[in-house]
């Protein structure tokens, strides 16, 4: 106690002259007291002071909540895009990026068509031929002839340092599409160039191309794991995101076509998914002796195509079109057994099931769904609903456009009165345009599959693909989309090229049934 007194005693003395001489004696013993444990106090923080570590708040600071001063940086940290990085990562090897050029070190004699395969993906020139003549032309010390010298370096023409991002037009669904057909086999460079040139001069706008076909084999190299697990064949289409790319420059409508439940690939791959027949010897079911059909019912089948349509709605496609939407109506199918299927009911159910979280997950995303459907249900054959599962009145509830494939030469003799359904175009599309719409709701685009082929047609020339579309025009269609299996339009493309006015118009007004 004494020595406290006495250390109150020397402060008071020192502040009285330096400080607090002007107080009163008990005013000046409380201010001494307050210095004196504040001091004490600061005494005991510096010996046990820590600095903070603001390490557990630099997540936060990423996102605005904390200034950086907080976290020790003057500049937010720029975190490079896993896209770009796992698109850079196909780069070859001897591929060198410094900024936004490529380079190529040619650390042996490379052919120009050899770096033009390399590196397709990796730039803007759609034609790999093109991208070959670009490769010498624009590196001319490089090259001897159309081999690049050891020791140089080429640059790469119009060059991608990240992916092509694509989108959709933004087309409205009314909006008329004409559009002609594409095996996936021939959607690839020159082809494609070749036909939107014919599209350009004829009037047409869109092209419909396989990116799944009846075969499962999917034509692009697809992100989905199954589907390259699965795979048995090489995608024809090398780079989807370039054809994408070049039909949209030209104004072309992107149809995505993908076969769903023929599957030839994915029931011999996967024969648990296969339907099961018990007529048959390995218990599935043949059509024409092969595996063709997967079983719809089944919850993995579904889960396999739904990835692919995923897929598909972030590549910029504008539509995305389901064939085969359907149980099989072809072979023996006495001995079947579907899974998941009580009363025939199901089978539209099951389909409704699958359509319904395809059209779900393509809201807001600008793509259109469209499903195929036989031309023959819009007549309400029940037989053939039954068989098919396609009640048009429940499936349409989750599509936007509807594209039943009308073909005359697919009635049989003497369906509707007609000796030759093959010949009575404008009769057929224009009643059975009428019949789907009845059977969709208000709003329902309903844009069929037109017969550009000569099978079973007396007189196959290009008033016969007219008279399909005028028959199109008066029963309400909008637009419509031209089928020939070897992809062969020169008769399509003169016919429509010759009647401007018929191919542009959005209303015809109601007309009789012109005669062949």
């Amino acid at each position: 106690m004494v020595i406290v007194q006495s250390i109150i005693k020397v402060w008071s003395y020192i502040l009285d002259r330096l400080v607090l001489f002007s107080l009163k004696p008990p005013v000046r013993s409380l201010a001494t007291l307050g210095i004196l444990f504040i001091t004490a106090g600061s005494l005991i923080l510096v010996q046990q002071w820590k600095p903070v570590d603001f390490s557990q708040f630099s997540a936060l600071s990423q996102f605005g909540q904390l200034p950086d001063f907080l976290t020790g940086n003057s500049e937010p940290e720029e975190k490079p895009d896993p896209l770009v990085v796992q698109f850079l990562e196909g780069l070859p090897e001897q591929a060198v990026v410094e900024g936004d050029k490529i380079l190529h070190r040619c650390d042996r004699p490379l052919s120009a068509a050899y770096l033009a395969r390399e590196y397709y993906s990796f730039s803007r020139v759609f034609h790999r031929g093109d991208l070959e003549d670009a490769l010498i032309r624009e590196n001319p010390e490089a090259f001897g002839k159309k081999y690049c010298k050891e020791g140089s370096t080429v640059a790469i023409p119009e060059p991608l340092t990240s992916p092509l991002q694509n989108s959709p037009l933004g087309w409205e669904k009314e909006r008329p599409v004409r559009a002609i057909y594409l095996r996936g086999d021939n959607t690839v460079p020159g082809r494609l160039m070749r036909e939107v040139k014919h599209l350009k001069e004829s009037g047409a706008n869109a092209i419909v191309f396989d990116v799944k076909d009846i075969l499962g084999v999917v034509n692009y190299a697809s992100k989905v794991p199954e589907v390259e697990q699965y795979r048995r064949h090489r995608p024809p289409i090398r780079d989807l995101s370039k054809v994408i790319r070049f039909l949209h420059d030209n104004e072309v409508y992107v149809i995505a076509r993908m076969a769903l439940f023929q599957d030839q690939n994915l029931s011999e791959v996967r024969p648990d998914l296969a339907i099961k027949d018990r007529n048959s010897a390995d218990g599935i079911l043949k059509v024409k002796g092969r595996n063709l059909w997967v079983d719809a019912g089944k919850d993995e089948v579904q889960a396999y195509n739904l990835k692919i349509v995923h897929e598909l709605l972030t590549t910029g496609v504008d539509e995305i079109q389901f064939d085969y939407v359907r149980y099989p109506a072809e072979g023996d199918l006495s001995g079947v057994h579907f899974h998941n299927v009580k009363d025939v009911h199901d089978k539209t159910e099951n389909l409704k099931r699958f359509l319904a979280a395809a059209f779900t997950m393509s809201r807001g995303t600008g793509v259109h769904i469209a499903i195929d459907v036989f031309g023959v249900v819009a007549w309400g054959e029940e037989v053939d609903i039954r068989t098919t599962g396609q009640r048009l009145n429940e499936l349409s509830l989750f599509v936007d456009i509807m594209s039943p494939m009308l073909y005359p030469s697919h009635f049989s003799r003497g369906y509707g009165g007609y000796d030759n359904p093959a010949d009575e175009p404008y009769h057929f599309y224009k009643e059975g345009v009428e019949r789907v719409l009845s059977l969709s709701p208000r709003g329902t685009v309903v844009r069929p599959w037109l017969q550009a082929f000569a099978w079973r047609v007396t007189n196959y020339n290009e008033d016969y693909i007219i008279q399909q579309i005028r028959g199109n025009h008066s029963g309400g269609g909008v637009g419509w989309m031209m089928w020939n299996a070897g992809n062969t339009y020169e008769m399509v493309y003169r016919a429509i090229r010759n009647s401007p006015n018929l191919v542009h118009s959005e209303q015809v007004e109601e007309e009789k049934a012109p005669s062949l």
